[in-house]
């Protein structure tokens, strides 16, 4: 990567609070997670009704959608889009599930079920299509849960609310934040009515609830030229209504938007912008944390030990996991964009040809 590319990711990566929001969200999920995996309730969060581990989710999910929608507001462009994303999901993902599943297919003997173990390879790497692979036969039996990697679940609503964010951008480039409304509005129709629909990829409830989150934090990315100068009033804001929201019975846009503010404009201050010279380290602890967590649980019989350890791996195996490939696959984002760009091109002319 040339020195002024560098620098100038350098600065941006700086210049906020973001990285280190995602890391306290993944972190606050692994630490709710062991509760549960440990036969545990999983505590609220004080004051505000939710899990840690749900509110962590809603954080990534109001993030992604702002720093997603800024992107797109940015370049269109159809290849970059999809390399950006491919990119920042799959090399990581592909890794994970191969690990898990040679490790658990060794420690567990399982040899019985080796079509098992690809499967929950091939699947997961399908997983926004057919749906997540949880469980194979003969691993984690005997613990409380048998699932190898849970919090894969929300990877197919990203993806979706992925692709669903460009074609809005790209088909009403001239009415976005209508677009974005709209689909707030809507998102917010199961929690009002209890329409429900599951089928392999695609849980409407699930999908709906994040895509609040995902959605208020693009709206607010589409006026940021207004709302960053009052960042840390509109923060504050964003940040009592979260709280006074939960007051209500139900979740509605007005949720997504009051959570989006506070993550969004206080993350966009410096307070903690040092954190982000150590790199995001959020997805690999994400997607590595659950079954980390079961074998430690598994191996170590106190529970607090349990946690610490498993934090200590699992951040140690994000932070590796960033400084290997993660963050050198997003600096060659334009080359994977100007390859599929190129490939299509020869595509389309030995087709007229």
């Amino acid at each position: 990567m040339p020195p002024s590319v560098a620098n100038t990711e350098t600065t941006r990566r700086t210049g906020n609070s973001y990285d280190a929001i995602r890391f306290l969200a993944a972190s606050a999920v692994l630490f709710s997670h062991h509760f549960a995996l440990s036969g545990r309730a999983e505590p609220p969060v004080p004051g505000y009704g939710e899990d840690f581990g749900k509110l962590a989710v809603e954080v990534f999910f109001s993030l992604s959608g702002f720093l997603i929608a800024r992107s797109l507001l940015k370049n269109i462009d159809w290849a970059r889009f999809a390399a950006a994303r491919l990119l920042r999901i799959y090399p990581n993902l592909l890794l994970a599930l191969v690990t898990t599943s040679i490790v658990t297919l060794a420690y567990f003997d399982n040899a019985e079920h080796l079509w098992a173990h690809a499967k929950y390879v091939i699947k997961n790497l399908l997983l926004f299509i057919t749906g997540v692979e949880y469980v194979i036969p003969g691993v984690f039996e005997g613990s409380l849960s048998a699932a190898v990697n849970g919090p894969l679940w929300s990877l197919p609503a990203e993806i979706h609310l992925y692709l669903l964010l460009f074609l809005g951008f790209f088909l009403f480039r001239q009415h976005r934040t209508l677009l974005l409304i709209m689909l707030l509005c809507l998102a917010s129709v199961p929690y009002l009515t209890g329409i429900d629909f599951d089928y392999r990829a695609f849980d409407l409830r699930q999908h709906s609830r994040l895509a609040c989150y995902f959605f208020a934090g693009g709206l607010i990315a589409c006026h940021w030229g207004w709302i960053g100068p009052r960042a840390l009033k509109l923060g504050l804001l964003g940040l009592f209504a979260c709280f006074a929201l939960k007051l209500l019975p139900y979740n509605t846009a007005l949720n997504g938007l009051a959570l989006s503010s506070a993550v969004v404009c206080l993350g966009s201050l410096r307070g903690l912008s040092w954190f982000a010279k150590g790199g995001d380290s959020s997805y690999g602890i994400y997607i590595y944390a659950w079954p980390i967590q079961q074998f430690c649980i598994l191996l170590i019989p106190d529970f607090w030990m349990s946690m610490a350890v498993a934090f200590i791996v699992t951040a140690s195996v994000g932070y590796a996991t960033w400084h290997a490939f993660e963050k050198r696959c997003m600096n060659r984002v334009d080359d994977m964009a100007e390859l599929i760009h190129r490939n299509l091109q020869r595509l389309f002319r030995r087709r007229l040809a």
